[in-house]
C-alpha cells in the first residue's frame, strides 16, 4: 500500500475558476439555459473544489479534516447558516423552476472524497464502481436537479451516466494517476487479466499483451453505462430530453476519448490523454444540432 504522504502534489493551483475554457464542462455549458447557467457553474466548481483535495493535500489527516469541514458546511448552508459563497449561493437560488439539492447527493460526493483520501488500490470491482456512483455518479444526478429533470427515472439515467464519466476520466489518467502512488485498476480485475500493479506504476516503453486485453475491458466497461444511459434519455419525453441536454454532451465527449484511448492503446500509461478543444467543440455542436442524441 503506497503511503499518500508521499505523492507530489498535482500541478497548477488547487482552485481554478469553473469552467476553464476548453474544458468539456466549458462546452457542456453552452447548452445549459442561460437561466441556469449560474446555478450549474457553481455546482460545478464546489465539485472540482471537493475533488481535487484528495489530489492536492499529501497529508491524508488534513485532506479529511478539510472535506469534514465541507461536510458541515454543507449541513449548516442547508439551515440557511452557510458561511462559504458556493454553498451559500446554491442552496439560494433553489427556486419554484430549480429544485434544492438533496443533501444526500452532497454527502455522498464527500464521503467519496474521504475514501478516497485513504484508498489508492481497489481489492474489488464492486468497491470501486460503489466509489463512482458516490462521486461523479452523485455530481451528475445534481447537474439533472439544477437543469429542472424532476423525473426519477432521470435522475437515476444521470446518475448511471456519471459513472461512466468517472471511469473514463480514470482511465484517461490512468499511468498519470499509478506513477502517483493511485492505481484505479480494481485488484481483481488486474488479476483476471494478469498485470500487475508494477506494469502501470513503473511501465516498460511497451505494454505487453495483457494490458492491451485489459484496456480493451476497461474502455468496454466504461462505455457501457453511458450508452445504455443515451439509449435511455431517448425515451424520455421531451421537456426531460431537452434538461438532459447538458449531459448528453458531456457524455458523447468522453465516449469520443474512450475512442482515442483504445486508439493510442499504451500511450495511456506514459501520458494523460485528451481531446483536442476543436473536437470537443465538434461534438458539443453536434448534439447542440440534434446530429448526435
Amino acid at each position: 500500500m503506497t503511503d499518500t504522504r508521499s505523492l507530489p502534489p498535482a500541478p497548477g493551483p488547487a482552485r481554478l475558476a469553473m469552467p476553464t475554457v476548453g474544458s468539456s464542462i466549458y462546452y457542456a455549458l453552452q447548452s445549459v439555459p442561460w437561466a441556469r447557467r449560474a446555478a450549474l457553474r457553481n455546482w460545478w466548481q464546489w465539485w472540482h473544489d471537493i475533488s481535487s483535495i484528495p489530489y492536492n493535500i499529501q497529508d491524508p489527516g488534513v485532506a479529511e479534516a478539510k472535506l469534514a469541514w465541507w461536510r458541515q458546511e454543507v449541513i449548516d448552508a442547508s439551515q440557511g447558516k452557510g458561511t462559504h459563497p458556493l454553498t451559500r449561493a446554491l442552496f439560494a437560488q433553489a427556486s419554484p423552476t430549480t429544485a434544492p439539492l438533496p443533501i444526500a447527493i452532497w454527502m455522498d460526493q464527500i464521503e467519496g472524497q474521504i475514501q478516497l483520501v485513504h484508498q489508492t488500490r481497489w481489492l474489488d470491482t464492486g468497491v470501486w464502481l460503489h466509489h463512482c456512483d458516490h462521486t461523479t455518479g452523485a455530481a451528475a444526478e445534481g447537474c439533472a436537479v439544477l437543469l429542472g429533470a424532476n423525473r426519477p427515472e432521470s435522475l437515476q439515467i444521470a446518475r448511471q451516466l456519471g459513472v461512466g464519466w468517472r471511469r473514463a476520466h480514470q482511465l484517461a489518467r490512468l499511468g498519470q494517476d499509478a506513477r502517483a502512488g493511485w492505481v484505479h485498476v480494481p485488484i481483481d480485475m488486474l488479476q483476471a487479466h494478469q498485470v500487475r500493479a508494477h506494469e502501470l506504476t513503473k511501465p516498460a516503453p511497451q505494454a505487453n499483451p495483457t494490458f492491451h486485453e485489459l484496456l480493451d475491458t476497461l474502455v468496454t466497461q466504461a462505455a457501457e453505462p453511458m450508452t445504455t444511459g443515451l439509449a435511455a434519455i431517448r425515451k424520455l419525453d421531451r421537456s426531460e430530453r431537452r434538461a438532459m441536454k447538458p449531459l448528453v454532451v458531456l457524455t458523447h465527449l468522453q465516449l469520443a476519448l474512450l475512442q482515442e484511448i483504445q486508439l493510442q492503446q499504451d500511450r495511456i500509461l506514459h501520458e494523460r490523454l485528451l481531446l483536442t478543444p476543436l473536437k470537443k467543440s465538434w461534438i458539443s455542436t453536434k448534439v447542440r444540432l440534434g446530429w448526435l442524441r
